[in-house]
């Protein structure tokens, strides 16, 4: 037999080692047997706790610094913190448009797939499959035709037509 390298009787002995402790751990070491759970005194422990906390709460009305707290929490808020200044007024301008129902909103349309089955054109716009003709989910627009690179959307109210490129 050939003569082992230093590092090759260190491998050796660690192995010897976690054997013996594996023979210890399964035949030698004594099992605990895990006692079983009363469930009904678990539950009396936890009442007698809940019932010492809500004893040595303070009874009665809130003191006015909490109270105050408590009603600036259930106020809406005016606006969102996390939006920008700018962001927030060019919202709320776009906000009071609607709501003024004079200036109509931009529409876009966002045409992201194209499929060609059999004799069939289909195109993906806004995330839902119209064919040619079909009219689209936004009121007053119509699909006109469909081609691989860009689909034409006609408005019927102003007759105004859009050449929407496809999205990759």
């Amino acid at each position: 037999m050939p003569k082992l390298t230093r590092q090759q009787i260190i491998i050796l002995s660690i192995m010897g080692l976690v054997i013996l402790f594996a023979i210890y751990d399964v035949f030698i070491a004594a099992r605990s047997k895990a006692e079983p759970i009363d469930i009904g005194k678990k539950t009396s422990e936890l009442e007698a706790f809940l019932s010492n906390i809500t004893s040595k709460l303070p009874k009665g009305s809130l003191p006015t610094s909490d109270a105050y707290i408590l009603s600036r929490a259930e106020t809406g808020w005016v606006h969102d913190p996390f939006y920008e200044r700018k962001s927030f007024r060019e919202w709320e301008k776009r906000k009071e448009r609607a709501r003024a129902g004079g200036i109509s909103q931009k529409v876009s349309f966002s045409y992201s797939g194209y499929l060609n089955v059999g004799n069939k054109n289909l195109a993906i716009i806004n995330g839902v499959e119209y064919e040619a003709g079909n009219r689209l989910e936004i009121e007053g627009y119509v699909l006109k035709k469909i081609y691989a690179g860009k689909v034409v959307i006609v408005n019927e109210k102003s007759g105004a037509k859009f050449d929407v490129p496809l999205q990759e």
